[in-house]
């Protein structure tokens, strides 16, 4: 089967999470940066870490963790200069002009769908982050590096 990636962008449809580009274009809303984790074998729960920056400064960390309280989000706050540090790693990497990482299947462990959202603009990149491969790795570097808590292998229950 060719690997096409639609089946991880249904995971926040799954999860209860509005249309991502909706909610980047309502008042209020400067940026919308969301990463969908998705793995292999079912062991581990599928999630979604939306990062939602406002036009008065705040910034709010919205999870979901399939299968995991209801799929209610858990909500942290989350520092501005964070933010501004991921943002402008992804702007190194050239994220805004990215296609997905090359050489995926569905064989790959995990897979991220990392999107980010402003007004009208939406753009989309899957990467395989147990794979380094750059320009993708630096992506995945900077999430763990300023959004460590994005990001969690939460184990089914057997």
């Amino acid at each position: 089967m060719a690997f096409d990636g639609l089946i991880i962008y249904q995971v926040a449809d799954d999860l209860g999470f509005e249309n991502l580009e909706r909610v980047a274009r309502r008042a209020g809303v400067m940026s919308v940066l969301q990463i969908t984790a998705y793995y292999l074998g079912r062991r581990v729960r599928h999630s979604v870490a939306r990062v939602i920056e406002y036009q008065l400064g705040e910034v709010e960390l919205l999870l979901v963790y399939e299968g995991f309280n209801r799929h209610k989000p858990l909500r942290l706050s989350v520092p501005i200069d964070r933010l501004e540090k991921l943002l402008r790693a992804l702007r190194q990497a050239r994220f805004d002009t990215l296609g997905d990482q090359e050489g995926l299947s569905f064989a790959d462990r995990s897979l991220w769908l990392i999107q980010r959202a402003a007004g009208a603009y939406s753009h989309g990149v899957i990467v395989a982050p147990d794979r380094p491969q750059l320009p993708w790795s630096s992506i995945v570097n900077a999430i763990d590096d300023y959004l460590p808590g994005a990001i969690r292998e939460v184990p089914l229950r057997n």
